[in-house]
């Protein structure tokens, strides 16, 4: 799917494989990139990707939200054999070993049916290390082995999309999109996409609605409304 889909990540931040199944179930016909968040990955175990996968009736890029900490390649070659597509790592928790040890496992896996990303570096947390960051691009780089940069709204602080984006400005376009997570609605998925982020994370918003579809259509609706205005100003 070329469709708005492109730019929206469903979040399955569940603990109930049940649960995260029947809401896949309901917007199977639309996602193209669906996440096993991590309280789904500790409750049922990395299984929860291959059944994800499987109710879906077209291919789709799953990712494994086990968020890597330490023993990088061992938890993401468990999860690779797994059937994930992309793994996610903490930035701030991370050190160069355990990147070395994520992009060593990656480079085992066949890509040939996938064109994302195989690791996703997450920023959350607090006291994010800039230049750890450039030095783990590089290393992805040298590597040949792409990686995704999502940067996390803080919880308890209220900034624009753009404030969210400065502070990793360089840092950002050394990796090969950019991502958002952290309670978005429908309504910011323009201003997201403008402040320059290219794929949305869609958690509690979908799953929390009492019309999952309707939620969902709402970000697509306004996430084709910024790609018509970009056709326009070309």
């Amino acid at each position: 799917m070329n469709g708005p889909e492109g730019n929206l990540q469903l979040a399955l931040d569940h603990a109930s494989l049940d649960d995260a199944l029947a809401l896949v179930s309901r917007l199977a016909q639309f996602v193209t990139r669906v996440e096993v968040g991590t309280p789904l990955v500790l409750s049922t175990g990395l299984s929860a990707v291959g059944r994800v996968r499987a109710n879906v009736p077209h291919p789709i890029t799953v990712v494994a939200d086990v968020k890597i900490c330490d023993a990088g390649e061992r938890i993401a070659r468990s999860s690779f054999k797994a059937g994930a597509d992309v793994v996610t790592a903490v930035a701030a928790a991370i050190d160069d070993v355990t990147w070395k040890g994520i992009l060593t496992a990656a480079k085992e896996v066949d890509r040939a049916n996938c064109t994302a990303a195989p690791i996703l570096l997450d920023t959350v947390g607090r006291d994010i290390d800039i230049h750890a960051l450039e030095r783990f691009a590089a290393a992805a780089r040298d590597a040949g082995i792409a990686a995704d940069l999502c940067i996390h709204r803080p919880k308890s602080a209220s900034r624009t999309f753009a404030e969210l984006i400065a502070p990793f400005d360089r840092q950002a376009r050394l990796f090969d999109r950019l991502i958002v997570a952290g309670k978005l609605n429908p309504s910011e998925a323009y201003p997201a996409l403008e402040a320059g982020f290219d794929i949305l994370v869609v958690g509690g918003a979908v799953a929390e609605a009492s019309d999952p579809v309707q939620v969902w259509n709402a970000f697509r609706t306004n996430v084709d409304s910024y790609r018509e205005t970009r056709v326009k100003s070309q």
